[in-house]
């Protein structure tokens, strides 16, 4: 015969009902915000530009406590292409184990117009990203329009590199937000890294690789490319991808600077993903 000590069954299924209760507390408890002190923020400037135009941005993720990087891309005015697209990843990468050796701990990559187009790609290569920040992205080598302006410079360019011309320079047309242009002499491998309408810099190859980085898109209102986003690269991502558009009341060139207190409190928002 089983003999049933007195209160024994009721402070079992207390017992019971306490771990159920706590188990579900913990799982109803939101997860950890980023935390700016441990993230570092990659801040890209847009063609023929430089850190200035993204410092209000910079200044704005400082005072908010994020770690930031500002490289001089290879896209700036005063560098002038003398690095590929692919060979800019690299510099990000540079970049952000400077952040890590100042003791961040997380990586954001965000950038403006070809700063955004790069941030995309370098999410979409697979590094351990937090988040990836898309302000006014712009460079569609992927579109109709741009394929129909720079024909001529793409062929030459393919002709040079099929015939192990790739790094002979020659004078290329570069074309710029707003209907500007500027022939710049130029690598034709360099070219191509950005104008190859299937390269490393068309966003809708980059954006249909893209996994679990959280992504935020910056649309300002009174820039035509955002129309242009939406239509080639938007439908591109992946139905997993978590894509956030924010709207700004700015044209091109100055979406950075409107957006920068929305994207300082969408980055704080974030939950915090492990340590990489």
């Amino acid at each position: 015969m089983t003999r049933t000590v007195p209160g024994a069954g009721r402070r079992r299924w207390l017992g019971i009902f306490a771990f159920l209760a706590l188990a579900a507390a913990l799982m109803a408890r939101p997860a950890q915000a980023l935390d700016p002190a441990t993230t570092g923020v990659v801040v890209m400037h847009g063609k023929w530009g430089n850190t200035d135009s993204i410092w209000p941005l910079a200044q704005t993720l400082r005072r908010a406590g994020f770690l930031v990087a500002t490289p001089n891309m290879p896209w700036s005015g005063s560098r002038r292409y003398d690095h590929g697209f692919t060979e800019a990843m690299g510099e990000i990468d540079a970049a952000a184990a400077h952040l890590k050796a100042e003791g961040a701990r997380r990586i954001v990559v965000a950038g403006h117009s070809l700063g955004a187009n790069a941030a995309l790609h370098y999410a979409s290569l697979g590094r351990p990203l937090a988040a990836a920040v898309l302000i006014a992205p712009g460079q569609f080598p992927d579109g109709a329009v741009m394929r129909g302006k720079d024909a001529d410079d793409l062929a030459t360019a393919k002709a040079m590199v099929a015939a192990g011309k790739g790094n002979e320079t020659r004078w290329f047309t570069d074309y710029n937000n707003g209907g500007r242009s500027r022939s710049i002499r130029m690598r034709a491998s360099v070219y191509l890294s950005y104008y190859a309408p299937r390269g490393p810099a068309a966003m809708s190859v980059s954006a249909a690789r893209i996994g679990a980085t959280p992504i935020l898109w910056v649309a300002p209102t009174a820039d035509h490319l955002t129309d242009v986003f939406a239509r080639l690269v938007r439908p591109h991502f992946p139905a997993t991808a978590h894509v956030e558009r924010i709207d700004v009341v700015a044209d091109h060139l100055g979406a950075p600077t409107a957006a920068r207190t929305r994207i300082v409190n969408w980055l704080k928002a974030l939950p915090a993903p492990a340590a990489r």
